[in-house]
């Protein structure tokens, strides 16, 4: 029961919200086949002297790799050595003092001194330092955000600052300063039915989605976490696009003060790169999951397909995998793609593209 509150988002506690109404047509560019698939089988890699309860994202760069546990009972965070996956420390330890995380949920590694964490519980982004010849990682800075934000989930670190996502309804996401204030607040929702907006707060929650960003080449993807729903905008040049794949728009219900996803799960991560945006999707109806727990079996956790765009939104490749995944970090040098994955004890996979 604990991973399905996980899946609609905590939407449960929401005001009551109306009942979803057939879209109306719009301008909204569609998608569906992709030129190119493959069947894919994975590769694996042991980490045998750390144990992960929920492996939920990795960020590879600079030497290091830094794993998300999102249920991890000590520390949410693990450094290594990359590419031989060797431990460096645990760091992110899980408590109310003032110095741990009430949660983890996501982390960006830009350097190893600048290693970002946000605490949604907290309303923290929090920068570490990896010392690998020490095997140590230190807490040096912490970034109160806004109070005008609600609960931030997700987060991309720019040159001066943040990107972070809007949860009032009223924008889609901010841009906001090594402060932790809003400097400008872009975008909204891109539902195709007017009428949701009347309840704006509980279309954003229901539209809650990942994030990622290129400060190279100013590409911003935003990918629904419901329904099937890709959004591209370019910072520098204006560039903005919405693509609806086949799973269309996040849709719900409600009963009495409870919110309830309908349709299907969506994307479980975004990277963007200088020359395309990756996303893991899982596709999986609501209803064959509350079937699952209805009946005590136990289904992936995770989706099996790996899309890829470019940077205009065009479909470029599809992956299908033969393991369930989450997070995913690409290195299109090298033709790497490594994710977490939690259908199997060894919590890596990678695969070739």
């Amino acid at each position: 029961m604990k991973n399905i509150l996980l899946d609609i988002f905590y939407i449960g506690i929401l005001l009551v919200v109306a009942s979803c109404s057939p879209s109306s047509p719009s301008g909204y560019s569609r998608y569906g086949v992709f030129p190119e698939t493959d069947e894919v089988t994975v590769g694996e890699t042991a980490l045998d002297s750390v144990y992960f309860r929920y492996p939920y994202r990795v960020e590879i760069g600079n030497g290091l790799a830094v794993l998300l546990d999102l249920h991890n009972d000590s520390h949410y965070l693990y450094a290594f050595t990359y590419p031989d996956w060797q431990p460096v420390a645990p760091f992110g330890k899980r408590g109310e003092g003032p110095e741990e995380l009430l949660s983890a949920d996501r982390v960006r590694l830009c350097a190893p001194d600048s290693v970002w964490v946000l605490d949604a519980n907290r309303m923290q982004i929090t920068r570490w330092s990896v010392d690998v010849a020490n095997r140590q990682v230190s807490r040096v800075e912490t970034v109160s955000l806004d109070k005008r934000l609600l609960r931030t989930l997700d987060f991309c670190k720019t040159a001066n600052g943040f990107l972070v996502d809007d949860y009032t309804g009223e924008h889609r996401f901010h841009e906001i300063g090594i402060d932790g204030r809003i400097i400008r607040s872009m975008g909204t929702v891109p539902t195709e039915d007017e009428g949701k907006r009347e309840n704006p707060m509980a279309l954003a929650q229901v539209w809650r989605s990942f994030m990622d960003y290129d400060p190279q080449g100013g590409t911003l993807a935003i990918a629904t976490q419901l329904g099937e729903v890709l959004e591209i905008h370019n910072l520098k040049t204006g560039f903005h696009t919405v693509l609806y794949g086949p799973g269309g728009e996040p849709v719900f219900s409600s009963q009495g003060n409870e919110a309830f996803p309908k349709g299907i799960k969506g994307y479980n991560d975004v990277q963007v790169t200088n020359k395309h945006i990756y996303v893991t999707f899982d596709g999986i109806a609501f209803k064959e999951k509350y079937r699952q727990y209805e009946t005590g079996e136990k289904g992936l956790e995770g989706g099996r397909y790996l899309y890829v765009f470019d940077l205009q939104g065009n479909p470029v490749r599809s992956f299908h995998l033969n393991r369930s995944v989450f997070g995913l970090s690409v290195n299109e040098k090298d033709g790497i793609v490594t994710c977490t994955t939690t259908d199997m004890d060894k919590p890596i996979v990678t695969l070739n593209l």
